[in-house]
């Protein structure tokens, strides 16, 4: 069966590798002119819809309905899914001329997810994929319930093997460490001296950031005196939402934000600590949120192996999207009397 896979962009902005993302997009799309798979699915950020006043995204859909393909799009929600992340995409599937288009997933979890809608012209709007608003089977999953069994590391933690230490607490790390006997990759960035400071000043309770560190200075290693309170957050605040979230804490009772390819204190998503060790969580610990099982091996260094985890579609998300093209192309042997192969 031929069908083109995802295609992810991290970020939409002016800058000349936005350009160069762009023009990816155009080529992702001759490749379904060249190739005309019987199925196509390209996934992106949540912003794909509206980068460059929507024009990107309506040039997609109009390219592929001017070849004649079916088309649907929407926002899913990852955390609706089974994993603990909040992380919204946009998904658009394309079925070739006498081909059922697939389906959307239904939602599993409940997960608030407030933002699945895209705006249309005249100021409407579509919305793809019901929210769990109205309720899912099962309950959210929690930081907790994916990372709660894990050993205790250190700020910088390198061993690439170590024991479990204990029985998994929460049917999510039953599955998510299946026959696996040790565990690989918790490994940790390393912060610099100050960060880590910072870290351990940081209280150990849900919703704490860097609003929550003293207003006073340390001393250094090296003899050097430095603010605990990074000067350019409180005097740049007003203009950036408070900075909320830089220097936070996770919640063992809430999600994780959406798992990015550098996680660090100031970055674009700043919530990266984990709950109670003074650390940014670890390789493990971001692919256990994007729902990778314990048994897949990333390759590279820890800038790379956080790469992969973070450009990903969760491992959930995309089997659900599976189970949809496999129930379309069912359909279809079924209304052409053809048995479906066996599983």
């Amino acid at each position: 069966m031929a069908m083109l896979g995802f295609y992810g962009m991290n970020r939409f902005n002016q800058s000349p590798w936005s350009k160069v993302q762009c023009d990816m997009i155009l080529a992702f799309l001759s490749f379904a002119e060249y190739f005309r798979p019987r199925f196509f699915l390209l996934e992106n950020v949540r912003n794909f819809v509206s980068f460059n006043k929507g024009q990107t995204f309506r040039l997609a859909v109009a390219s592929l309905l001017e070849m004649g393909y079916q088309v649907r799009f929407g926002i899913l929600e990852a955390g609706a899914f089974g994993v603990a992340q909040s992380r919204k995409r946009a998904f658009i599937w394309a079925a070739a001329p006498g081909e059922t288009l697939p389906d959307w997933p239904e939602p599993m979890h409940v997960f608030a997810s407030p933002e699945l809608k895209i705006t249309l012209p005249d100021g409407q709007y579509y919305a793809a994929a019901r929210s769990t608003a109205g309720g899912a089977p099962f309950r959210a999953i929690t930081v907790r319930d994916t990372i709660g069994d894990l050993p205790k590391v250190e700020n910088g933690a390198s061993k690439l093997t170590l024991e479990y230490g204990g029985e998994p607490v929460s049917w999510f790390q039953k599955k998510i460490r299946g026959n696996m006997m040790a565990l690989n990759d918790h490994i940790a960035k390393e912060m610099n001296e100050l960060n880590l400071i910072r870290c351990q000043h940081i209280p150990k309770r849900p919703g704490c950031d860097w609003h929550d560190l003293p207003d006073e200075k340390v001393k250094l290693s090296n003899g050097q005196m430095a603010d605990l309170i990074p000067w350019c957050l409180p005097n740049t605040a007003k203009r950036h939402n408070q900075w909320k979230g830089l220097y936070g804490r996770l919640d063992w009772e809430g999600n994780f934000p959406t798992s990015v390819t550098d996680p660090q204190p100031m970055g674009k998503v700043g919530i990266c600590f984990h709950p109670e060790q003074d650390r940014i969580i670890t390789v493990r610990e971001c692919a256990r949120s994007q729902g990778f099982p314990d048994s897949y091996e990333f390759t590279g260094n820890i800038q790379s192996k956080r790469r992969q985890i973070g450009n990903a579609v969760p491992p959930p998300l995309a089997y659900a999207l599976g189970r949809k093209l496999k129930e379309a192309v069912d359909a279809k042997r079924q209304e052409a009397g053809v048995a479906a192969p066996a599983p």
